[in-house]
């Protein structure tokens, strides 16, 4: 639904420029607040051989209006340069988005989403025009774009499955201009996965994207991902450095 979204381009407008990240700890009254979840790489390679690497930031960030978890990461991959704020509610739902990506010293894409009254509407510059959309944001629905490594920190967090267990989740893919839904299922409740030399104890779970390709996520309880696999690509993203 095209035309309704741009009554909304003025807001989005603004998150197709860079945001400025919150500041970590305390602020002053009236200011948001943030709490570190996360922070750490992943080393992606594609049939064993290195391609590119993630950095990233997982934090809670609570202002007079409520908490929500911001996610942003910045990754090269080949000559291609993209950066992700995502800033969703505590069921991993969207309520703001952007994502820049450049292509040596050209800018390929830069795409804002916001939530308004229980939509999702997004306006996306690209090499080959301007897009508005709009989506009808389904209760749980989710960001699952086809390319990125942490955004799958927002899928399993604080999602409590057991083993064998799973559970189907709307979801928009706003790059691609699409929307479908996620299956996620925890085929392991303990794995083993080595990251920097050392053993860490992981939940392996399988996901299955709209366009119907498996993801394999390794994570810990608390949610923080330690490795992630596209098999039919061949790709495995691997932490850097263990936890902390």
């Amino acid at each position: 639904m095209p035309l309704p979204a741009l009554r909304l381009v003025p807001a989005l407008l603004g998150l197709l420029c860079a945001i400025p990240a919150a500041p970590a700890g305390a602020g002053h009254a009236g200011q948001p607040q943030s709490t570190r979840l996360d922070v750490g790489s992943f080393t992606i390679s594609v049939g064993g051989q290195r391609t590119g690497r993630e950095q990233f930031s997982v934090q809670r960030v609570v202002t007079n209006e409520g908490g929500t978890i911001e996610l942003r990461s910045e990754s090269a991959v080949g000559d291609t340069r993209t950066a992700v704020r995502l800033e969703a509610d505590s069921a991993g739902t969207p309520v703001r988005y952007s994502i820049e990506a450049r292509r040596g010293t050209e800018q390929i894409l830069r795409l804002g989403g916001q939530r308004v009254r229980g939509r999702f509407a997004t306006l996306a510059r690209s090499v080959t025009g301007e897009a508005a959309r709009e989506y009808l944001l389904r209760p749980g629905a989710v960001v699952v774009e086809e390319d990125g490594i942490v955004q799958y920190a927002l899928l399993v967090r604080g999602r409590m499955l057991a083993e064998g267990e799973g559970l189907t989740l709307p979801s928009l893919t706003p790059v691609a201009n699409s929307q479908g839904a996620v299956r996620i299922v925890l085929e392991a409740a303990h794995d083993v996965v080595i990251i920097a030399g050392a053993r860490r104890d992981a939940r392996r779970y399988r996901i299955v994207t709209a366009a119907g390709e498996v993801r394999l996520l390794w994570a810990e309880a608390d949610g923080a991902l330690l490795r992630v696999s596209i098999p039919a690509r061949g790709v495995d993203a691997l932490r850097d450095d263990v936890p902390r």
